[in-house]
């Protein structure tokens, strides 16, 4: 798969996207107020205030010592809770933070000690209570797209704290998340999403946890039914880095993984009123995986056509997916993959031509309009591969 076409898979999860779990409580102070112009950004009393030089001097000393005192504490909640907000709507905002330099710095310093040595999050110790604050900061540069962050962030996927955590979520009955949960499994590698758009380092991730991540996928399927919003939120990551890194892998690579996502497939895919959402994501980012690893791996393509013995029970959740299912992205690879399962007269004789057709013209037509060419293109390359024109 072309890096063009990685980044459609992940980034059609504009339509199927974006409820990301989020931390950020309200608070109703006169401090923390909204920001809706470049003006307000540059007047607001906590820019004039804190920032940057004690947000500075805090991180600092937070590196150094571990500890803050309340007063700190306070200052880095309000400051971090502050730059989120308006770095998501502010232009100034964004143009703001990309130019502190020592800001950065500190910040990239503070994430190789989680990376690098577990501080701060709550693996075998305790949880900073400071790390809410700081997980605001970094989706704070998220929206910024900083990508100086990138190398340490991926230090963070690519530990043994992320797995230790991850594992912690695998009987799949976990209906919220700690911070440490949310820092590491959803802050994290949707930063590295958001901000590799060529998939340099999804794919290097992919390359390190390939078999972390078979090893975690399977001690989550033994409780499939189970899952929760919050586990499958965390999930997504994993089979989305994969995504990018498949059409590189040998059959003996392959094969767990596609096991994985069948049996994924066959016990989460039932059609659902909600068009987005963690449970969306996965099921779409499944299907996606699915028909990349069938299309570049004959045997596989082979195995499913003629050998599985679910074959007809996939096809089952195909059907309902294609027709039943609110989302449409999830509709068109339900489609998609059905056509690599069936001979071409059975499929057109399953699914009208005229809908199938009209389906995929829409969400072409919804892309251009849209500016998503990488989007347009994965639309029409899917049209052409289900031969029904």
């Amino acid at each position: 798969m072309s890096a063009d076409s990685s980044e459609t898979h992940v980034n059609e999860t504009d339509t199927v996207e974006t409820e990301r779990v989020n931390i950020c409580k309200t608070h109703n102070t006169q401090e923390s107020s909204s920001i809706t112009n470049n003006e307000q950004f540059h007047e607001h009393p906590i820019l004039k205030k804190y920032l940057p030089k004690q947000l500075c001097e805090i991180l600092e000393h937070w590196l150094v010592d571990g500890t803050l005192n309340e007063d700190e504490k306070k200052i880095f909640r309000t400051c971090a809770e502050f730059l989120f907000k308006s770095t998501k709507i502010n232009s100034d905002a964004k143009e703001w933070i990309s130019q502190q330099t020592e800001l950065i710095n500190l910040t990239e310093k503070c994430l190789n000690e989680i990376g690098a040595y577990g501080y701060y999050i709550g693996v075998g110790g305790v949880e900073d209570p400071n790390l809410e604050s700081f997980d605001w900061l970094i989706q704070a540069y998220e929206n910024v797209q900083c990508k100086q962050l990138l190398d340490t962030i991926v230090k963070c996927v690519t530990s043994r704290f992320y797995v230790d955590v991850l594992h912690g979520l695998s009987d799949g009955k976990a209906t919220s998340l700690s911070v440490t949960e949310h820092f590491l499994l959803i802050t994290c590698p949707k930063y590295i999403l958001t901000c590799d758009r060529d998939k340099t380092y999804s794919s290097k991730i992919a390359t390190k946890m390939l078999d972390y991540y078979e090893d975690l996928l399977h001690a989550f399927l033994p409780h499939i039914k189970d899952w929760t919003i919050s586990v499958m939120s965390c999930l997504y990551y994993p089979i989305t880095f994969v995504l990018s890194f498949v059409p590189s892998l040998p059959y003996e690579q392959r094969k767990p993984m596609y096991d994985i996502i069948l049996v994924i497939l066959l016990n989460t895919s039932t059609a659902d009123s909600n068009t987005v959402g963690p449970r969306s994501k996965v099921i779409y980012t499944s299907l996606c995986l699915l028909i990349e690893m069938v299309r570049c791996d004959r045997i596989l393509l082979s195995e499913l056509k003629y050998k599985s013995d679910v074959k007809s029970d996939l096809l089952k959740i195909l059907n309902d997916l294609s027709k039943y299912e609110n989302n449409e992205q999830i509709q068109l690879k339900a489609i998609e993959l059905t056509s690599l399962l069936l001979p071409e007269e059975e499929f057109r004789k399953e699914n009208n031509t005229e809908r199938v057709t009209g389906l995929f013209v829409k969400n072409f037509n919804a892309a251009i309009q849209d500016g998503k060419s990488n989007k347009a293109d994965e639309v029409l390359r899917g049209l052409n591969g289900i031969e029904i024109a």
